[in-house]
């Protein structure tokens, strides 16, 4: 409607300038300078007039971009003003002022509340441009370094070394465990670092998280665990031990006073006989459980090698081949990504692998068709994730919850120490296991690497 209003004015000034121009040019001719004379004087004024016009509007418009160039949103136009071509101009340019200033306020809000989260945030948050220097930093994390104040990240290798060099090496969609010694307080802390860019800069965000409180509470938590499980099994060995011999040394006493020599029958030597097998097969199965917590704390330390992803895999399919065979289990192999190589102790990766692959071939012992798939892929970060899947009976979720308790065991000649031992490897080197599981439909055990 502006534009309509704008061109009309316009046109109207023109018609004017025209209509005089053409009296002017007609008296000129006819040598009338009565009519021309004035005329001369009413075009020079419809000229001017136009172009006054024309820069008003222009003027109007470059004090409005200037004020919002210059974020001065209290620029003003009066709306009492005619033509009404001006009046549309004003009412507009006053309401995209007011629209420009509804956003400034929304966003100075936005900005604020941003601000407080981040100040307010107990993780350690910090913002480092490409040349070091440091955008945003929040309270945590200068508690988290020990520092009042901090402009740039080399200022940090001063106070700390140690943080400083893991902060340089992390990539994004790693995860570090530092520890830093403040004062006299040791801090135990979660480094991740993530890439961001705003236009033509790029940032890298730490964020930095005292795990301390929650390592020791669920160290806690599996030690309690853990004793509860090595109790009730040194309990099953002991209290039958304690028992039978309690019974049979009331095979030899009568009256409270020893049986005569003379009175010991065969049957006495027999039953003597089968309680002490009964108490060394329950004293050799203590041992072995003994054994199997020897095994659990004296995992040798690993030798990082080079490893070919895809024959390492044939490899372990042909070690599994006589089980495979025998329990009629279809194992296939899948690969995707680029990855063909990962850095691990071969050994004692094949001491995980053989432990899943065997818990799933006993969870397909009911099942019609048997079927267990190991995945090799990346993950969006780049990582890479090994995923062994089998279509048996499932993990119940109290279970999961279970299984990676030392000694804790749903098979009846189980051990209860495989799982554990596993996640162990896993986290020699630096990776992660985890399970899923839809009972009677699909259960995946993944490593992380």
């Amino acid at each position: 409607m502006i534009y309509k209003s704008f061109n009309l004015s316009v046109i109207i000034r023109l018609l004017l300038f025209a209509v005089a121009t053409a009296g002017l040019a007609i008296g000129s001719y006819h040598r009338n300078w009565l009519v021309a004379t004035p005329l001369v004087l009413v075009v020079l004024i419809l000229f001017f007039s136009l172009l006054y016009f024309l820069n008003s509007v222009n003027r109007k418009l470059a004090f409005f971009f200037d004020a919002v160039t210059n974020d001065d949103t209290t620029l003003h136009y009066t709306e009492h003003i005619r033509p009404g071509s001006l009046l549309a101009l004003h009412q507009s340019l006053n309401k995209l002022n007011k629209h420009i200033a509804d956003i400034k306020i929304v966003n100075e809000h936005n900005e604020k509340f941003f601000h407080e989260m981040l100040k307010s945030s107990a993780t350690g948050l910090l913002a480092v441009d490409e040349k070091g220097y440091i955008e945003q930093i929040n309270d945590s994390a200068l508690d988290f370094i020990g520092l009042p104040s901090i402009s740039h990240i080399d200022l940090l290798k001063q106070k700390n070394k140690d943080l400083y060099e893991q902060m340089m090496l992390i990539t994004p969609g790693q995860s570090r465990t530092i520890k830093v010694l403040n004062g006299t307080e040791l801090h135990l802390f979660s480094l991740k670092v993530a890439l961001l860019n705003f236009g033509l800069n790029r940032y890298r965000l730490y964020s930095i998280s005292d795990i301390k409180a929650e390592i020791e509470e669920n160290e806690l938590d599996s030690w309690q665990k853990l004793i509860r499980v090595m109790t009730h099994e040194i309990m099953n060995s002991i209290a039958p031990i304690t028992s039978l011999s309690s019974t049979l040394s009331r095979i030899f006493i009568r009256n409270n006073n020893p049986l005569p020599a003379h009175e010991v029958t065969e049957r006495h030597v027999t039953n003597i006989i089968h309680g002490l097998e009964v108490i060394e097969n329950t004293g050799k199965g203590l041992m072995r459980f003994v054994e199997d917590y020897r095994k659990l704390t004296r995992i040798p330390d690993p030798v990082f090698k080079p490893i070919h992803i895809s024959n390492w895999l044939k490899a372990l399919r042909l070690l599994m081949k006589n089980r495979l065979d025998e329990e009629k289990v279809d194992l296939r192999i899948t690969k995707k990504g680029s990855q063909e190589e990962l850095i691990g102790d071969e050994k004692l990766l094949n001491q995980v692998m053989i432990n899943i692959i065997n818990n799933a071939i006993d969870a397909l012992k009911d099942t019609a068709h048997k079927k267990i798939t190991i995945s090799v892929s990346e993950g969006a970060t780049g990582r890479l994730k090994i995923t062994v899947s089998d279509n048996g009976k499932g993990i119940t979720s109290d279970e999961i919850e279970k299984i990676f308790i030392p000694f804790y065991t749903t098979k009846e000649n189980g051990s209860g120490i495989g799982l554990s031992l596993s996640r162990k490897i896993m986290r020699l080197h630096k990776g992660s296991i985890s399970v899923f599981s839809k009972p009677m439909e699909q259960t995946q055990f993944v490593l992380g690497f």
